[in-house]
């Protein structure tokens, strides 16, 4: 849809940008988050910091996933290791390891996956010495030339369980050390971690199965011999991995579509979860006439708006009594929020910075337009706004209000699928500015089809001036000239049609000015902004800023 206008409000110097589309539709800007990384507000972590013992850390190395099991070669089983692989390969094109860096290691890249179903797995881990058969599977397979010797390339080993798979000692998995003996001198170490399985089988979501994949993951990075980076000389509790809680609550977040684990940084002193940059959210509106109620009256036109009858008879307007309608309206404006990158957003709204609670009404102090006859007038004033809120989407409504004005509506935008005590979060803070048309005036058609042919000669005629004529030189005391920054001042309720006459009668002022004596330049341009109640506005916002200026 085309923009017919975009409004510049200025806010304690932020300008909060809103789309016009057209009269009865609206848009705010993405807002995006510009949080690079998740930071946590506590952690488990036992001590300040974690340092170096050491020894080795994997940095950009191969990670092979291997899938133990017969199970695996199932429909099932294939619907389910697709959905592992497809998540390890999307977090190793993320940011999620950029935190790592501090600590000497570069992100891992995919090497690739396997099904091993010889030797078989266990069904169970029910002790300590269970969990050894993973160790022992990477031995064989490095014995059995599957993978190539440590020496010759170093893999970090993912081994995932398969569907019965059950542990009674406590753990989601874990990473671990061992080494591969060539007689007689030859011993080489090898890494691997392993992650049970998750499933409906034990009432979890598979997804679940990354948060333990690549909590253990940075583990074996940073601490793959339980000699490299820990916490208090406790690599049992103190790896950064382990500090993932805020009390017993796991600090979790999705990465690129990932759900993923915290880890601990040195540099931001907390855990933290590197984060999608395109996180972003956006409110739309539609404005809905919903109910209107007309008054008559007359008027004739005044001597000024017959100015330059002399020099053009498009002027001349013919002394008599001509109609105009006043009509009272009230208005339905419903907003709603789009988002993209946000799991579960969650919405919180805010009108004239007053957080919106619920359903009720709000009484706000605006700028207020209304009209005597078919002038305008403005001042300060109270009006009711009904709010209602439902499934996230936020519905204001007037009522007999009879008064033009606008006001800021913002809504703050979160992600409640990240948990954990949240410190630096990735906050959106999309924001419009609504204007609600109270009153609006529609002049006879006889008298503004006149008025139109006069612009339009008017402008023909100082286009022609400009070719032979030069520009009056401006002096102190001349008529009112417009500066650019005057449209940026016109309110939010002169939608796409009164703006377009702010624009044309600011252009033919600016003529006025150039090539007019200044008495009559001033004559025309009165009249000229008598005609564009929204431009009479601007003229009001603008003298108030200078008068606080002032002051």
């Amino acid at each position: 849809m085309p923009l017919s206008r975009t409004i510049v409000n200025v806010n304690n110097d932020l300008s909060l940008i809103t789309y016009l589309l057209s009269e009865k539709s609206f848009q705010s800007p993405w807002s995006h988050p510009n949080v690079p990384v998740i930071v946590f507000a506590d952690s488990a972590l036992p001590g300040f910091s974690v340092s170096p013992h050491g020894g080795p850390v994997g940095s950009g190395m191969p990670l092979e996933l291997l899938f133990w099991g017969d199970w695996w070669n199932t429909s099932e089983g294939a619907d389910r290791r697709n959905l592992l692989i497809n998540r390890t390969q999307a977090l190793l094109a993320s940011d999620y390891f950029s935190e790592l860096k501090q600590y000497g290691i570069d992100k891992p890249y995919w090497r690739g996956a396997k099904i091993v179903t010889e030797p078989g797995p266990l069904a169970a881990f029910n002790s300590n010495d269970d969990v050894q058969s993973v160790p022992d599977l990477i031995d064989d397979l490095l014995d059995d030339d599957v993978f190539p010797d440590p020496d010759d390339e170093k893999i970090a080993f993912m081994v995932f369980m398969a569907k019965g798979f059950t542990q009674s000692i406590g753990a989601n998995g874990s990473h671990t050390k061992d080494y591969n003996y060539t007689f007689p001198w030859d011993k080489d170490w090898y890494w691997v971690a392993w992650v049970r399985s998750f499933g409906a089988e034990t009432g979890e979501d598979p997804e679940d199965a990354m948060r333990t994949f690549s909590h253990e993951l940075v583990e074996m990075l940073s601490d793959p011999e339980i000699d490299g980076w820990y916490a208090n000389n406790d690599p049992g509790k103190g790896e950064i991995g382990d500090a993932a809680f805020s009390g017993n609550v796991r600090q979790t977040a999705w990465v690129n579509g990932v759900h993923v684990s915290s880890y601990w940084s040195n540099q931001y002193g907390a855990t933290v979860i590197p984060i999608d940059r395109d996180y972003r959210a956006r409110i739309l509106g539609t404005i809905k006439l919903e109910h209107r109620a007309l008054e008559h009256g007359t008027f004739r036109p005044e001597p000024a708006e017959s100015r330059l009858c002399e020099l053009l008879p498009e002027c001349c307007f013919v002394d008599k009594d001509y109609k105009f309608t006043l009509a009272k309206r009230d208005e339905l404006v419903r907003l709603s929020l789009e988002t993209e990158r946000y799991r579960q957003p969650q919405f919180a709204w805010f009108v004239d910075n007053i957080a919106v609670m619920g359903d009720g009404v709000l009484n706000l102090n605006v700028l207020g337009g209304t009209y005597v006859g078919r002038k305008s007038w403005f001042s300060q004033m109270n009006v009711a706004i009904q709010c209602k809120l439902l499934n996230n989407e936020l519905t204001l409504r007037t009522i007999g209000t009879n008064v033009n004005f606008d006001i800021s509506v913002n809504c703050k935008v979160t992600d409640a699928s990240i948990t954990g005590n949240v410190k630096i979060n990735v906050i959106a803070n999309p924001s419009v500015t609504i204007g609600f048309v109270g009153e609006e005036i529609t002049i006879d058609p006889e008298y503004a089809n006149q008025k139109a042919a006069c612009i339009k000669s008017a402008t023909r005629m100082f286009k022609d001036l400009g070719k032979t004529k030069p520009r009056r030189k401006v002096t102190i005391g001349d008529p009112l000239e417009f500066d650019s920054t005057i449209l940026n001042d016109l309110p939010a309720w002169a939608r796409v049609n009164d703006y377009q006459k702010a624009r044309e009668a600011i252009n033919l002022s600016k003529m006025a000015n150039a090539y007019l004596p200044a008495e009559e330049a001033k004559v025309v341009i009165d009249a000229l902004i008598r005609e564009a109640p929204a431009l009479e506005a601007a003229i009001h916002i603008q003298s108030n800023k200078d008068t606080a200026t002032s002051h």
